[in-house]
């Protein structure tokens, strides 16, 4: 098995991103994905810069912060902050161009740090939208990278692997929980397969307090991808570390 460990939410604050940058450089983790236009922003870009073997996407972002684009009237309030998850999912007036717009903007905000992405993904799923999965299936396919599915059910074929992504590593998260999902899919798809796990390692600082209530979790998390338990578990079943380079190569 080829397990992609991705560590979601990369600048989105200091302390976000020095437990990222923890589990890569002493645990499992090999891609990220970031949020631009976050407090973490400027700090996330100078330690990517000095930790070049991590592979970085985007995270696109519709639930959390300010936009990038103003006159967004279906997805932001007067003060331009995006609207909350539940507001967010509930609103069946969402505009695919206004959705369109502030995608290409936080992507083009990525490309001016100086980086290359890797691949998409979304903050709490947000392009799975029916608004925006068309719109974000597009920008995926004109930048020649690949996207993260929302489906977690869903199998699909990567040359000659099958591919999956999980987002079952949250909440009460333990050792035992990430070895369970590896299990399972090694069970379900045999070795020749690629696992995405979701994951979200983490210190808090006073930034990701505020803004999360996800917080003392993704210290556990950080604790778990850095064990040398799991590292050796992982092992024992043949698992090998890998990163979205691996399947940009596959599709291509």
């Amino acid at each position: 098995m080829k397990l992609i460990a991705n560590a979601d939410d990369y600048g989105l604050s200091e302390g976000v991103n020095y437990g990222i940058i923890d589990a890569y450089q002493n645990g499992i983790v090999r891609s990220t994905t970031m949020m631009v236009g976050m407090p973490g922003e400027t700090h996330a870009v100078e330690l990517a810069r000095v930790n070049p073997g991590l592979k970085i996407g985007i995270h696109l972002r519709l639930t959390a912060g300010q936009s990038l684009c103003s006159g967004l009237k279906t997805l932001t309030n007067e003060a331009g902050q995006f609207n909350n998850q539940t507001d967010f999912y509930g609103n069946e007036n969402i505009c695919p161009e206004e959705v369109e717009r502030e995608f290409r903007a936080q992507i083009d905000r990525f490309l001016s740090l100086g980086l290359k992405p890797t691949h998409l993904d979304s903050h709490h799923h947000c392009y799975g939208h029916p608004a925006a999965y068309t719109v974000v299936q597009k920008i995926a396919k004109e930048l020649a990278i690949p996207l993260r599915t929302v489906d977690s059910k869903e199998v699909s074929r990567i040359g000659e692997f099958s591919y999956r992504f999980s987002d079952e590593f949250y909440g009460d998260v333990s050792e035992s929980m990430l070895l369970d999902i590896v299990d399972r899919e090694i069970a379900r798809q045999g070795q020749n397969c690629i696992l995405e796990v979701m994951c979200h390692p983490a210190y808090i600082d006073p930034a990701l307090y505020q803004m999360s209530s996800y917080c003392i979790q993704r210290v556990r998390e950080t604790e778990i991808l850095n064990s040398d338990s799991v590292k050796r578990a992982l092992a024992e079943r043949g698992v090998e570390l890998t990163d979205y380079d691996f399947v940009t190569q596959l599709a291509g």
